[in-house]
C-alpha cells in the first residue's frame, strides 16, 4: 500500500512541474529574459523524481532510506514552488 500511496505522490508532483515549464517555454518563445532556475529547478525536480520511482520499483534499499530520500525530495520540491513566485518575470 505506502509504494502505491508514494508513487502516487511522485506523479502528482510530477505533474505539478510541468506548469512551471510550460510557462516558462512560453516565456522564452516570446523573447523574454528568464532566470535559469525557473527552468532548472522543475527539471531537477523531475529527474529527481524519476530517480526515486526507479529506486521504488527495484526495492533495493531498505524503506527508511528511500523514505528519508522521499521526504527530502517533497521538501525541495516545496521551497521551490514557494520561490518560483519570487524569481518569475514581471
Amino acid at each position: 500500500m505506502l509504494p502505491r500511496l508514494l508513487a502516487i505522490v511522485l506523479l502528482l508532483v510530477s505533474l505539478a512541474t510541468f506548469a512551471p515549464l510550460v510557462a516558462t517555454a512560453i516565456l522564452l518563445a516570446r523573447g523574454r529574459d528568464v532566470a535559469p532556475l525557473v527552468w532548472w529547478g522543475p527539471l531537477l525536480i523531475l529527474a529527481t523524481g524519476a530517480m526515486l520511482t526507479w529506486l521504488l520499483s527495484r526495492r533495493h534499499i531498505a524503506m527508511q532510506l528511500y523514505l528519508t530520500a522521499f521526504a527530502l525530495w517533497l521538501l525541495t520540491a516545496g521551497y521551490f514552488f514557494t520561490r518560483i513566485v519570487a524569481l518569475w518575470p514581471r
